[in-house]
């Protein structure tokens, strides 16, 4: 084959590869199977953080229960003042850890959602 063939085809597979590369991205923006295929990881990776954000919900609002049964138990059984300000505490942490797993997961929601556009 001659030198000047060779250059005429490695030329036109660049000139072919520099569209394909330039044009696939710009239709990632539609709504196709580039964009499905190239969000994929991040969707799956957003709902594991939503499975992960449910659950720490659900121990922390266990957690509350917990909390909650153990001060009324105190209460009744007459403890001190020193373990029912603990017990107090302990339920004001709860519902601050409640309300920001709540933030997150309402974040991660968020998130989910913009990914699926």
């Amino acid at each position: 084959m001659k030198r000047n063939a060779v250059k005429q085809i490695v030329l036109g597979g660049l000139f072919a590869g520099s569209l394909i590369v330039s044009v696939v991205p710009a239709h990632a923006d539609d709504d196709s199977w580039w964009r499905g295929w190239w969000n994929r990881g991040e969707i799956r990776q957003d709902r594991q953080e939503l499975k992960n954000d449910r659950n720490e919900l659900r121990e922390d609002r266990k957690e509350f229960l917990n909390d909650k049964r153990e001060l009324r138990r105190d209460l009744r059984q007459g403890a001190n003042p020193d373990e029912i300000a603990r017990d107090l505490q302990e339920l004001r942490n709860d519902r601050g850890e409640i309300r920001n797993d709540r933030q997150e997961l309402k974040q991660d929601r968020r998130e989910l959602q913009r990914d699926r556009r």
